[in-house]
């Protein structure tokens, strides 16, 4: 048995994240041998009385996301919810959260602009799945997006979803993440739809500027930006096609943003045809994740090539085949990391574990091997 714990019959082997009311976990299904993460909740940091509302958003949780199936949406495929530990079992998604993404190193953000832009129109799809069966997230953020190494896009974290009319306002305070939620939300108002059509045009602010629409340097300086009457500040981006889209998503009266996920996601899925720099077009086909990076970062409509290999000599098809190892942990940015590696490494061994650094130990022993394939 593992000596993180055994929850039910899943056994927990890695940690994945944690935060103040409990861990995620890594885990084996035995009965079928799949790989889930289990969201384990600790209740006994709540007062008797907390302990019962926290236990019903918990539930909550489960009916939501269950009741959401979509290839956007992260399932849940079991739960527990006796008041020692309750716990959900969910789809394990490896890959990283648009929020890692935006606080990493500045070239790989800066490579990573066009995918998590384009994103956004998977998140849009998703949620449009959640409106139609009348569950609103209302915590729609950066940490609460997954992209997989194959560019999947899942929604996680129904925890304070509201849910077939019903509410629940959160244990100690205010209910979401104030960087991203809608000004009805953040003074206590009736929320629909359109909250989280909000918060995914906040996160496409920040994907393109590099800051939150009404951020402050504390929660009230930012809720007083929320609630008063000017808009989000575009910059360079006013008058361009994705100006547009933004300011009618961050639109602080709801009757004038879009009325549903699929009329974003239209407009949105045209500006980034159009391109986004005020003095520049660019036309990009369909398929491709192509976006044009704000004007505070060079111009990005696609991956740039790895840069070439001044450590060690590696051939073409030693950098393409590193890449598709590591692509399938860390996604496209698996170019510019194996280009990086290479100019570094003295070795091939240390080109190897420089790019391993990049994984977690059950990841690691799988693409060790991959990699000393190609030499």
């Amino acid at each position: 048995m593992s000596e993180l714990g055994r929850f039910g019959r899943y056994e927990a082997f890695e940690e994945l994240g944690s935060g103040a009311m409990g861990k995620v976990y890594l885990a084996i299904d035995p009965l079928i041998d799949r790989l889930v993460a289990v969201k384990v909740i600790r209740t006994e940091l709540l007062a008797p009385e907390e302990r019962a509302e926290f236990l019903e958003r918990f539930r909550q949780e489960v009916r939501a996301a269950a009741c959401c199936a979509h290839p956007n949406i992260v399932a849940v495929h079991d739960f527990a919810d006796h008041e020692a530990m309750p716990y959900i079992v969910m789809e394990h998604v490896p890959g990283r959260t648009v929020s890692a993404m935006l606080r990493g190193d500045p070239q790989e953000r800066q490579a990573a602009v066009p995918i998590m832009a384009r994103a956004m129109l998977a998140v849009l799809e998703g949620l449009q799945a959640a409106h139609a069966l009348g569950v609103v997230h209302r915590d729609i953020k950066p940490g609460n997006i997954m992209i997989t190494p194959r560019g999947q896009v899942k929604i996680t974290d129904f925890g304070i979803a509201k849910f077939g009319g019903g509410d629940l306002t959160q244990v100690g305070g205010l209910l979401g993440t104030p960087a991203y939620m809608s000004p009805e939300q953040a003074h206590g108002r009736e929320v629909d739809a359109r909250s989280d059509l909000f918060s995914v045009a906040a996160m496409l602010f920040e994907i393109l500027l590099g800051r939150t629409p009404f951020g402050g340097k504390n929660v009230t300086e930012t809720l007083m930006r929320l609630g008063g009457p000017d808009p989000a500040e575009l910059g360079a981006l006013a008058g361009t096609p994705l100006g547009h889209v933004l300011r009618r998503g961050l639109a602080k009266n709801p009757a004038e943003r879009f009325a549903s996920a699929s009329e974003f996601g239209e407009a949105l899925r045209a500006a980034l045809a159009e391109g986004a720099a005020p003095a520049a077009s660019v036309r990009v086909p369909e398929a491709a994740p192509a976006m044009v990076a704000p004007p505070t970062l060079p111009a990005s409509p696609a991956l740039p090539p790895a840069a070439a290999p001044a450590g060690i000599a590696l051939s073409p098809a030693q950098m393409a085949g590193a890449g598709t190892a590591l692509a399938f942990i860390v996604g496209p940015i698996a170019r510019i990391l194996v280009g990086k590696a290479a100019a570094q490494a003295r070795s091939p061994e240390q080109f190897i574990e420089m790019l391993c650094e990049h994984a977690n130990d059950a990841e690691r022993a799988a693409l060790r091997p991959k990699l000393r394939a190609l030499f």
